[in-house]
């Protein structure tokens, strides 16, 4: 029988949200590796300057300098917490309380005194009067929301005239090839583990996730699969062996998500009424090429001096027009 039937049939899993599924029992969903955010910057790392690529990106591309901005799911505060320094006030929207509460702490330890976070239950209106925010920033987030349309209307309503939106989002093209159905075991805590199953619908632009919750350890549900523990693969997760795990299943929940291509969130956008939709190159990309070609012996020695390389690299390319097919970056003017 089919893995997915069968956690159908067996388990009746419950009806939740990405919250439910994910954010609310994550300390950190970056791992505490933002830069800035839980680590000092490192000009040694490629990463990190691809993150100050994409700080510019935003403020850029959202025109916030100076500005009141909102983000729209901030996970950790990003990138929210390093916006903050450059915009006159960032508000912070999450559908996961945990997470505001993580986003609170955060700002409050980097001594971030113009950002503020509050909580949205998923689904519903904000809590804002109409043209309240000059720019708005979303990172990977929209596409988490129960309806992605409609909440793209509400961060309409909220924009204020002449404003922008600036979305970065995960479509699912990168899935093609043998990833449309895929794994993930992340540890809760010492005691509780959970197993998601990815069943990725790429043409219906939609994912059913599956949340399995084991009291056990990811060490030790691993090793129920991979003899190391180690390398697990969607084919492991047979029926069979999650027939044997029962007895230490705690809950099962799905979760179906909408995952806009490039094309069709441009479609939605102009149809809601942005009279800009501009798919553009990303800068954090440009970051990371800025420093794949500079030898190591010249690149700057600090944080100052990197943007001072970044910044204007990234705003142009944050500007330069990306083919719709390639589910590019996109800013919306209102």
């Amino acid at each position: 029988m089919d893995v997915f039937r069968w956690i159908e049939e067996a388990l009746h899993p419950q009806i939740c949200n990405s919250e439910e599924l994910i954010y609310e029992d994550t300390d950190s969903q970056s791992g505490r590796s933002l830069p800035i955010v839980y680590e000092p910057f490192d000009v040694r790392q490629r990463s990190h300057w691809r993150d100050r690529g994409a700080l510019f990106d935003f403020l850029c591309s959202a025109r916030g300098e100076g500005k009141r901005l909102l983000d729209f799911g901030p996970g950790d505060g990003w990138p929210s917490l390093i916006v903050a320094p450059f915009a006159a006030e960032v508000v912070g929207v999450e559908g996961s309380e945990r997470r505001v509460s993580v986003c609170t702490e955060n700002a409050r330890r980097l001594g971030v005194s113009n950002t503020k976070y509050i909580f949205v239950a998923p689904g519903t209106s904000l809590p804002f009067n109409g043209e309240t925010f000059d720019g708005i920033v979303a990172a990977s987030s929209v596409e988490q929301t129960p309806d992605p349309q409609s909440t793209l209307g509400e961060l309409f309503r909220v924009l204020r005239r002449g404003g922008r939106l600036r979305i970065d989002y995960e479509s699912l093209a990168g899935y093609r090839n043998g990833h449309e159905r895929d794994i993930w075991l992340w540890g809760i805590d010492a005691e509780r583990c959970r197993l998601i199953i990815f069943d990725r619908d790429i043409r219906g632009e939609r994912v059913r996730q599956y949340g399995l919750t084991f009291a056990a350890s990811k060490q030790d549900l691993a090793k129920s699969f991979s003899a190391d523990g180690r390398s697990l693969s969607f084919p492991m997760i047979t029926v069979r062996r999650l027939e044997r795990l029962t007895p230490s299943l705690i809950d099962a929940r799905v979760c179906i998500t909408k995952h806009p291509s490039g094309e069709t969130l441009a479609t939605w956008l102009r149809e809601i009424g942005f009279c800009q939709v501009n798919p553009t190159h990303s800068g954090a990309a440009a970051a990371g090429m800025l420093f794949d070609g500079i030898p190591e012996t010249k690149r700057p020695a600090d944080l100052h001096g990197v943007d001072e390389l970044v910044r204007p690299v990234a705003e142009i390319v944050s500007q330069l027009a990306a083919p719709l097919s390639t589910d590019p970056m996109i800013t919306a003017v209102k």
